[in-house]
């Protein structure tokens, strides 16, 4: 008999724990009577690359306090034997389920490596403490969590959402063309990203940067900081792409930036460097666990404005030096070749529950 299990989100959006969730939906639904509550509506070409079957298995609520309260009925009647929360607000209700029924499985998942406000610590810490289980997306969550998890299991789940390429072939000729994919968030810092640019376009690097993804309160000043900076035909924002076409992006690319002030797993940087690009980076969250300075990234430190000049020398040097262009690109996608998909490595931690 096919186990019941619940999956708790508060939204499907382009995030790293919402689009990962998106890419194991297809293998939750084969391997279990499987539902994912939601707890606001969604927009639905996020979910296009999902069949009509796998969509109704997405169980969606709105409209705040009762939200809550029709999501914990739909579960106590559903009668799960085991249930997943991600972040704070699924958090809630994952709480919710085990205090009113404490022989269901509660598995709480983290991917975060700080609390962002007083509710993320208080509701997160609560859910580790009830639960029966703890997931994490990195070794950064994991010694962030687990000194709130009172001695419990606790498992990293890989976060990749597909298969590195069989192989990259070396470069021939490199192009001065670099992406980033993301949200607009003040954590993003796609100011730096900017500054990062005209600096090179200062030294002759002439890189052409187009930037995916949606508005979460900075777009409009980006833009304008782009204008200020008379960068408006070197740097290009291109909106919101759907997870389904992220993986067609990198061929067109031989460079990834993320200036991030606040990371966690990284999830974009982690697919362009499966992708062999190399990815020009802040030393944060759990980045500073899989890039090497000069190794299989350009891993910039902090302060970040003093070490801008040492990282434009060595883009520079990817530039002119095809060989360490390609050493760095070679490494990358060996950081993650025989590493596990996501939908396998949670399905495989499920069954043990």
């Amino acid at each position: 008999m096919t186990r019941k299990l619940v999956y708790i989100i508060s939204s499907l959006n382009t995030g790293g724990a919402e689009v990962a969730l998106l890419s194991a939906i297809s293998t939750l639904n084969k391997s279990f009577d499987f539902r994912l509550v939601c707890l606001k509506k969604y927009d639905t070409i996020f979910t296009g690359s999902l069949t009509e079957d796998e969509r109704k298995n997405i169980i969606t609520f709105n409209n705040l306090p009762f939200n809550y309260l029709r999501a914990l009925w739909f579960i106590i009647k559903f009668k799960p034997e085991i249930i997943i929360s991600s972040l704070w607000k699924g958090a809630v209700l994952g709480i919710m389920t085990k205090c009113l029924k404490p022989k269901i499985k509660y598995i709480e998942f983290i991917h975060n490596s700080k609390f962002f406000h007083y509710l993320d610590k208080l509701f997160t810490i609560l859910a580790t403490k009830i639960s029966d289980k703890v997931f994490c997306d990195s070794t950064s969550s994991f010694s962030f969590i687990s000194k709130y998890t009172l001695g419990k299991p606790v498992k990293i789940i890989s976060f990749l959402r597909f298969d590195s390429p069989q192989a990259i072939q070396p470069k021939e000729k490199i192009r001065l063309k670099a992406l980033y994919i993301g949200r607009f968030h003040e954590q993003k810092r796609i100011d730096r990203l900017v500054v990062l640019v005209k600096k090179l376009s200062d030294a002759g690097l002439q890189f052409e940067v187009d930037l995916f993804g949606r508005d979460d309160g900075t777009m409009n000043s980006i833009k304008q900081l782009i204008v200020e900076n008379n960068l408006e035909k070197l740097i290009t924002c291109k909106g919101e792409i759907t997870s389904g076409k992220v993986k067609s992006l990198f061929q067109h690319y031989d460079y990834y930036f993320q200036t991030s002030e606040i990371e966690g797993m990284a999830m974009s940087v982690v697919e362009a460097m499966q992708h062999g690009l190399v990815s020009v980076v802040t030393n944060v969250g759990e980045i500073k666990n899989y890039t090497r300075n000069g190794e299989n990234a350009i891993v910039i430190s902090e302060p970040f404005e003093n070490q801008i000049e040492n990282t434009i020398q060595l883009i520079k040097k990817t530039t002119v030096d095809i060989e360490f262009y390609n050493k760095l690109a070679q490494n990358a996608y060996l950081e993650f070749a025989e590493k596990m998909q996501f939908c396998d490595s949670l399905v495989n931690e499920l069954t043990k529950v």
